[in-house]
């Protein structure tokens, strides 16, 4: 079986405003750098994702590329020294939150929606790095006019505290938040269907 490859330990991501400008500032930061492109593609609201990662000084000096490239097209931009293990499978959004139906410690579950990608980065970042709870759904702007949303689980007051977190990180990028106790059984590991 193959080894997974680690990833970063830096992550960067530009959101752009332009599907065109986005590919050019692609080029741009990886002219630049040799940070590793982990993605380049529209989503809705007609935006642009340019997602990075590496070494922290790669990651840093791709960015500066990139965001000069972007000019006054850039919407929003998450730059992680050192992610969190939890978003980098984030990236692959859409991801489903199976599988915690019986899981006893998902005592609370919290809903966090954010105007930008950029910013559900930020927020499940500072959520897993102040508080043991567990990323489940994740949706980036596909089919949501260019909004981003994730959940996390976890013991109550975990989830209480990552909540926090992600209400500061996100700042007037957040949409809404909502924090649910003792989810309904008919909701536990499936709330979107």
């Amino acid at each position: 079986m193959a080894e997974a490859r680690a990833r970063g330990p830096a992550l960067g991501v530009l959101e752009l405003s332009s599907i065109a400008r986005g590919v050019v500032v692609a080029d741009a930061a990886l002219k630049r750098s040799p940070a590793i492109l982990v993605a380049s593609r529209a989503v809705s609201g007609g935006k642009h994702l340019v997602i990075l990662e590496g070494g922290v000084a790669e990651v840093e000096e791709a960015m500066a590329a990139g965001r000069a490239a972007a000019r006054e097209l850039l919407v929003d931009r998450v730059e992680l020294a050192y992610a969190d293990a939890q978003v980098w499978p984030m990236l692959g959004a859409p991801v489903a939150g199976d599988g915690w139906a019986d899981d006893a410690a998902a005592e609370a579950v919290t809903i966090v929606e954010t105007r930008t990608v950029c910013a559900a980065i930020a927020a499940a970042d500072a959520a897993c790095k102040v508080a043991d709870v567990v990323v489940r759904d994740v949706r980036f702007a596909v089919d949501l006019a260019g909004k981003a949303y994730f959940t996390l689980t976890g013991p109550l007051d975990a989830i209480g505290a990552a909540a926090d977190a992600a209400r500061a990180a996100a700042g007037d990028r957040l949409v809404e938040l909502e924090l649910i106790a003792q989810p309904a059984p008919e909701l536990r590991g499936q709330l979107f269907r």
